[in-house]
């Protein structure tokens, strides 16, 4: 059972007026944001992937390579 007292509501309301901000004030903030995580994104993408990854993806291009003599299109 869910129950609320009026000191949690309270708290609550006090905070509701601190978020409310004007427009120009919430796209910079918006912008702000979207570049930051813009140029995480961009680090994330060019960073060099860990040898222990490189190693498990070469390890599992070997699990997929056909053996030879074997039929790929065997079912089974």
């Amino acid at each position: 059972m869910l129950s609320m007292n009026a000191a949690r509501i309270t708290k609550f309301e006090k905070i509701v007026p601190a978020l409310e901000r004007s427009d120009q004030t919430s796209d910079q903030a918006v912008q702000a944001i979207g570049r930051a995580l813009g140029a995480h994104y961009s680090d994330l993408v060019e960073a060099p992937l860990p040898d222990k990854l490189l190693q498990l993806l070469a390890r599992l291009d070997e699990k997929k390579a056909p053996k030879s003599g074997g039929n790929d299109d065997a079912v089974g």
